[in-house]
């Protein structure tokens, strides 16, 4: 016969054990998550504040982290969550902060754990970015490269120089372009160009065209080239990408952002 006391205490732990794992459930599931990343660029003379639904990344959001500044790149990335009885569409929006103008808005995916958005602003209205159908057989490349000294060709090539060799590498991604437009390019990466370890030591080079050493932008050649590092330009294998750029030049620098967002990429 089972001891009474024994059985209860069993009976009482093994009743709070279902408990505390139907809570624990639950509140695993109240929660939806979803990652939400914006690039592009803020060409007006005010911050941006980003919204999604009823939360606002304002200037109290780790010390004004996600505010996007005047005449800079976007790089929004934040973990959003939400309940997952929540009824209607969540939409995400850009709201000038001096104006209250709304200059994006655009609702989440109804499905899925990411969101991408690209917005880029130029001369008081959002530049249009449409990227054509993937390819299977190659991959698309797009830049538009904001340069308003004048609208002269350039070409656009990969570089870099064997360190231990001193042996240089080069390849046309596209050539003979024109600033403040789009172009789209094919491209299968060369043998010289094909990994990571390759690409991380290269320079991507802006030149006039038909030349590769008189520089598009500004004669300059600080003006006129970005890292290949990190641009995420495909590897060996892959096809299928469509990956837009949007470039800028400043007094400085060539600055460039992805418009773009393959997460599954291992790299």
């Amino acid at each position: 016969m089972k001891s009474l006391p024994k059985y209860i205490i069993n009976t009482v732990v093994l009743l709070c054990s279902i408990f505390f794992f139907a809570c624990n459930k639950e509140d695993l599931q109240a929660k939806k998550i979803m990652h939400v990343v914006i690039n592009g660029y803020n060409g007006s003379d005010h911050a941006w504040q980003v919204s999604i639904d009823t939360t606002q990344y304002d200037v109290s959001s780790i010390h004004g982290k996600f505010i996007v500044k005047p005449t800079s790149m976007i790089s929004f990335n934040a973990v959003y969550t939400s309940p997952l009885n929540h009824q209607g569409i969540q939409t995400l929006t850009i709201t000038d902060t001096a104006t209250k103008a709304v200059i994006f808005s655009q609702p989440l995916p109804s499905s899925g754990t990411k969101a991408n958005f690209n917005v880029v602003y130029l001369d008081g209205k959002a530049l249009a970015i449409n990227p054509p159908s993937a390819d299977a057989a190659t991959n698309k490349l797009g830049f538009y490269v904001r340069y308003t000294n004048n609208d002269a060709p350039f070409d656009i090539f990969l570089y870099r120089k064997d360190a231990s060799t001193g042996k240089e590498y080069k390849v046309y991604i596209a050539q003979n372009i024109k600033p403040n437009t789009w172009v789209y390019a094919d491209y299968l990466p060369s043998p010289d160009f094909d990994t990571k370890n390759k690409q991380d030591a290269a320079t991507i080079y802006f030149t006039k065209a038909g030349t590769t050493d008189q520089w598009a932008f500004g004669d300059d050649e600080e003006s006129s080239k970005v890292a290949a590092f990190g641009m995420n330009l495909p590897l060996t294998g892959e096809r299928g990408l469509v990956q837009p750029y949007f470039l800028i030049h400043n007094p400085i620098q060539l600055e460039a952002t992805r418009l773009y967002f393959y997460p599954d990429r291992t790299w």
